[in-house]
């Protein structure tokens, strides 16, 4: 029986929509693994002059270490460790704040190549990845992904993918989900294919690899900005908003307040009839907004005014999202002191929406899994979600066929 564990830093809950894959799909996945391990193998075998070239020119170019590691996301949301070659300078060096300078002209090279890739091969070969399948994200986007998005995860992360044929990094990020959550529900070997010789085309085209808003612009995953369910609207100057559904029903609105020290405070909101009761549907109304905020805002902290009393659904749906009390003993992955408003208080609840600081661990939240898939259905009670020692019958494939039991160093360009 599972037992609930609360992560040691406070975090958002992060929400999965089952996807169920056919028979035909999961009896290909099994014959694929089998392909990949041997296309791997063979290219680890030719490539292996091409790699020590350019394991030389990381090294006088970078210094040392010539690989890069990073903690990243596959099927089901296990984490594995994801083996590169560098291509930017250590942070701190001089001159090297930002990661459009901390990319040293070889390493754009070998990034526009795709040269740094060619160590994950041995990732494929352990089963941390496939050929084909959405690109892995690093662990620090837990619990920033809507339900739907997280099902990506229901398939092995790829070496390329139905996104990086589309535009790589000149996709933005709602678009790149919903190419990677197309990708699953068409899985098959024609599909593959067609990835595998449109990625030759873009690898030798070097496409996508920039974006036009410059390098970090489409680095940083700042949440969801729309579901098939819900969509936000305003955030205007006056800070009014308001989330509706598809049916044109205000779920939950409000106003906030973009303060110093990036601090955003909700001064106001309030729940429309659909969303008094609370539910799947409110939790992802609030993602949404601090999404939104992440992507329009350089902020660091969302917080509820101190005058403002949530109802019991609304506290929960903030809880979920990461929000707790200032005081109240829970530890935020960051060295900096949780802010304070002007006159003194502290908001009613706090959450910390940037990615954890070096030196803390990324969000190890629990998981929500929606019944069903049906948004309007409460979610299941959280179950313990310990990533790094997952197997099959602790958390199940998200795509398996019984139900599942529950389920920083370089930019992560894909």
């Amino acid at each position: 029986m599972n037992t609930l564990r609360r992560p040691a830093y406070a975090g958002p809950v992060q929400r999965v929509r089952p996807v169920r894959l056919t028979r035909r799909q999961l009896a290909y996945l099994r014959l694929r693994r089998r392909i990949d391990v041997v296309l791997a193998l063979g290219g680890l075998v030719l490539a292996a002059i091409p790699m020590a070239l350019v394991a030389i020119g990381v090294r006088l170019t970078m210094g040392r270490p010539v690989l890069f590691a990073q903690e990243r996301m596959t099927q089901s949301g296990r984490i594995f460790t994801l083996w590169k070659f560098r291509s930017m300078r250590h942070a701190g060096a001089p001159g090297s704040d930002e990661d459009e300078d901390r990319l040293v002209p070889f390493g754009r090279f070998i990034r526009n190549t795709s040269l740094d890739e060619l160590p994950s091969l041995w990732n494929i070969v352990r089963g941390d990845m496939a050929l084909v399948g959405p690109r892995p994200l690093p662990t620090y986007y837990l619990g920033r992904f809507g339900g739907e998005q997280f099902a990506r995860h229901t398939v092995p992360a790829g070496l390329t993918g139905h996104a990086q044929v589309h535009g790589r990094n000149e996709v933005e990020w709602d678009a790149r989900m919903q190419l990677d959550q197309e990708y699953v529900q068409r899985l098959g070997p024609l599909l593959d294919l067609q990835i595998l010789r449109d990625t030759v085309g873009v690898v030798l085209g070097r496409r996508g690899v920039q974006y036009e808003g410059g390098l970090t612009a489409s680095t940083d995953f700042p949440g969801p900005q729309s579901t098939a369910d819900l969509e936000l609207e305003g955030l205007g100057p006056d800070g009014s908003w308001q989330c509706r559904d598809r049916q044109g029903r205000v779920l939950v609105q409000g106003t906030v307040q973009v303060l110093g020290g990036g601090l955003v405070l909700i001064a106001m909101i309030a729940l429309g009839v659909e969303a008094v009761t609370g539910g799947v549907l409110l939790e992802e109304s609030i993602l949404l907004l601090i999404s939104r905020l992440r992507a329009r805002e350089r902020v660091t902290w969302v917080g509820l005014a101190p005058e403002v009393e949530p109802a019991a659904p609304l506290r929960e749906a903030l809880e979920r999202n990461g929000f707790v009390a200032p005081g109240s003993g829970s530890r935020f992955p960051t060295d900096e002191h949780p802010p304070v408003l002007m006159d003194g208080r502290a908001p009613a609840l706090l959450a910390f929406v940037e990615r954890p600081q070096a030196g803390f661990p990324p969000p190890a939240p629990l998981v929500s899994m929606w019944p069903g898939g049906d948004p309007s259905a409460p979610p299941l009670d959280h179950l313990e979600w310990n990533t790094r020692e997952l197997d099959k019958t602790d958390i199940g494939l998200i795509g398996s066929e019984a139900p599942p039991l529950s389920s920083c160093g370089e930019g992560d360009l894909t």
